[in-house]
């Protein structure tokens, strides 16, 4: 906290930090600006990565099911 400031910042600026760090860490760029120092930090960071891996595999498998159901919907009807 002490190392990036935290406490002297708004919410809206530490809501932006947060936001940054958790979309290039999912997205796996990771530039390094921002990174976990303590324990508790990287604790943390790990819950953010599971959930997001989570949340992507939900998304990933509805869009799956979208684009399955769609080659349903245009397939011939000669092909059965």
């Amino acid at each position: 906290m002490d190392d990036f400031e935290i406490d002297d910042n708004s919410i809206k600026h530490n809501l932006i930090l947060g936001t940054y760090f958790a979309f290039t860490t999912l997205s796996t760029v990771g530039f390094g600006d921002l990174y976990p120092k303590s324990n508790y930090e990287r604790l943390f960071c790990a819950l953010i990565l599971l959930v997001g891996v989570g949340i992507f595999s939900v998304f990933l498998g509805d869009f799956t099911e979208i684009l399955e159901a769609y080659k349903a919907i245009k397939k011939d009807p000669d092909d059965f």
